[in-house]
């Protein structure tokens, strides 16, 4: 009896021996896993000093600050128009011509007299009429006075009008102007003759220059607003919403990272770089920026330094001290 219990103790402190020699082992492993970490594939670039204008970016919409009509200089028939509206009209160009009433009526009294004409005599006598009648058709060209694009084609052709009645109605290229809405705090650093370029996603760039610094501000931003007149080039399209670049000073050379590269906290504001050091590890570095120029935002007093290598793909969410790769 005392052996077979002897026995069972010995049983039981092998089991606790072999249970606590597992235990130790499987610690050991998960302090391993965790000081080496998993490495995470990213994409990487190298901070550049670039060149940035000294530039401030508004947005806006082209407006017209008036309208030029085209009336009808008699009663008649509109005969043709040969613009649509977005056409662009140099000062002087004929847009379409009108028929005056008389003249009109004389031609379709022959055209008239053609068709209901009986015996040879008779439909020859018509036929020279209804040639005289187009020989000696009046036709009056409407005329832009003043360069501009088409708005508003108020009668189509073959449309019957009083004299003096709205044909077309064009903007005046002369007050064709893009409104940009500059934030209060940097009104002051826009003045008359200050270069431009306005842009709108999937239209060309137009160039401009500051006409004008509104004493008022908008009611709907309590921005103030600047005019800005189109240098020529492509016709802009009035109405159209975009993004002026105004030039306020001498370009400057600053660091610079890319714009994939920075990382804005939706809570505070914050803007951040992840930047990766000598060990292949990821630290996050507080920014303020600057300009902007081609998909790249200048660095405002950053201890990082150009030729630094910064995560561009791939560092949303991860922790400082990451262990990263450099992928394609």
């Amino acid at each position: 009896m005392i052996e077979r219990r002897r026995n069972a103790m010995l049983v039981a402190l092998a089991v606790l021996a072999v249970s606590g020699c597992g235990g130790a082992k499987g610690d050991k492993d998960d302090a391993a896993g965790d000081t080496a970490g998993a490495v995470v594939p990213v994409r990487v670039a190298k901070l550049e000093e670039r060149a940035f204008a000294d530039a401030l970016t508004a947005p806006g919409q082209w407006r017209s600050g008036g309208e030029l009509v085209i009336s009808a200089p008699a009663a008649g028939v509109i005969e043709a128009l040969t613009v649509t509206v977005g056409d662009r009209v140099e000062a002087g160009q004929t847009t379409g011509t009108l028929v005056p009433k008389s003249a009109w009526a004389a031609l379709h009294g022959a055209e008239l007299l053609a068709r209901e004409a009986q015996g040879a005599e008779a439909r020859a006598d018509a036929e020279r009429a209804l040639a005289l009648a187009r020989r000696d058709l009046v036709r009056v060209p409407l005329v832009a006075r003043q360069a501009g694009i088409v708005v508003r084609r108020t009668v189509e052709p073959g449309a019957e009008v009083a004299d003096g009645v709205e044909v077309l109605a064009l903007a005046p290229w002369a007050t064709l102007v893009f409104e940009a809405h500059v934030p209060a705090s940097d009104a002051k650093r826009v003045h008359a003759g200050q270069a431009a370029t306005v842009r709108a996603p999937g239209a060309p760039p137009h160039a401009a220059h500051v006409t004008r610094v509104l004493p008022m501000a908008s009611d709907a931003d309590q921005a103030s607003l600047v005019w800005l007149a189109p240098e020529g080039g492509t016709t802009p399209e009035l109405g159209r919403f975009a993004t002026a670049e105004i030039t306020v000073g001498i370009a400057h050379h600053a660091l610079a990272a890319p714009d994939s590269a920075i990382v804005e906290d939706d809570l505070t504001g914050e803007r951040r770089i992840a930047a990766i050091d000598a060990t292949g590890r990821l630290a996050w570095h507080g920014v303020r920026l600057g300009a902007a120029a081609n998909g790249w935002r200048e660095l405002v007093g950053s201890d990082l330094r150009a030729g630094d290598t910064v995560v561009i793909e791939g560092h949303r969410g991860l922790p400082d001290s990451t262990r990263v790769t450099s992928r394609p």
